[in-house]
């Protein structure tokens, strides 16, 4: 597969976040000319570039995807772009506007501004949500779009956004439909994290777990290394025009998921059952064999083996404070 990125100039829009920072680290390894790193920091954090930084190859550009004229000066003489800025699922849920002012019109203004900047190629983040409530198991692309929340609604759109760019502009572009991406650099301590993160949040207060619902709501857990590899098997590739799911290729759930953690943290606390959000879905299991034919994806890290190494991360951080 021909190295594109060799002495490229890319862009990386929420690449101070937690899978675009790892994109990153990724490509660094690819010896590009430049990285340009384009966050606005209200999640992002320049911690998570402490490694990348050292390259001498990542330059920081604070800035905005609502903001056209700050994207087209971050663009000049880009070749490729990876689009991983977005609001998240609840954020999304609690202020609709910007969901839409954020993940839509960002995403139609990322693809305006690398069509004036004559870029190659798009890879840009999707989500399972457009999924909703699946109807078959494993999920595959072919799934129909069943969303009913703000978030799949603005994914759903970008998708079209990048198709529509693609057939009146030539715009190349792959787009991933991400599953439950979990790794170092994971958000722990703001009011919007993910399960694993409120686990140990718990158990390293001695607190009972929480899951929410009977415990049998599962995900589809892939581990956030492997998520950054695919974008780059995406960018290498000839491939246009098409999305793919990104999964760790294991239905999870909640109750398993605690059991894995209590025994890797030593712990025995019992969880405690509280009511699950209705609007949420309650199973997440996707199919990637077309990643794995068309773009030759293969998950490498096993769930254990990744959630060792989240619980480990986190030590890390909490004794910094």
């Amino acid at each position: 597969m021909e190295n594109k990125i060799k002495n490229s100039k890319i862009l990386v829009t929420g690449g101070a976040g937690f899978i675009g920072s790892h994109i990153v680290d990724e490509l660094i390894k690819e010896e590009p000319q430049e990285i340009i790193v384009f966050d606005n920091f209200l999640r992002g954090k320049k911690e998570n570039l402490k490694n990348a930084l050292t390259s001498g190859r990542v330059k920081i550009f604070e800035g905005d995807i609502k903001n056209p004229s700050q994207l087209k000066e971050a663009m000049q003489g880009v070749d490729y772009v990876f689009h991983e800025a977005a609001l998240w699922l609840l954020e999304c849920e609690e202020k609709p506007r910007d969901a839409i002012e954020t993940n839509i019109i960002g995403t139609f203004n990322v693809c305006e501004a690398a069509v004036n900047a004559k870029v190659k190629k798009i890879i840009a983040a999707s989500s399972s949500s457009v999924y909703g409530d699946g109807i078959y198991f494993p999920t595959d692309e072919n799934h129909p779009f069943n969303n009913n929340l703000f978030y799949g609604a603005t994914k759903v759109a970008d998708e079209q956004i990048l198709r529509a760019f693609w057939k009146k502009y030539g715009l190349d572009f792959v787009a991933f439909r991400y599953l439950n991406v979990y790794g170092p650099r994971m958000d722990f301590r703001s009011v919007y994290i993910m399960v694993i993160m409120n686990f140990l949040n718990k158990i390293d207060k001695g607190e009972a777990p929480v899951i929410f619902g009977d415990g049998s709501a599962t995900l589809d857990l892939v581990y956030v290394t492997d998520v950054a590899k695919a974008n780059i098997l995406a960018l290498k590739s000839d491939v246009t025009n098409e999305v793919f799911n990104v999964s760790g290729g294991r239905e999870t759930s909640l109750k398993e998921l605690l059991n894995i953690i209590l025994k890797l943290t030593g712990s025995n606390l019992q969880p405690v059952y509280q009511p699950r959000d209705k609007k949420l879905v309650t199973r997440r299991f996707g199919y990637s064999e077309k990643a794995q034919k068309m773009l030759g994806f293969e998950p490498e890290i096993s769930l254990e083996e990744g959630l060792k190494k989240v619980i480990n991360w986190r030590k890390e951080e909490l004794n910094k404070n």
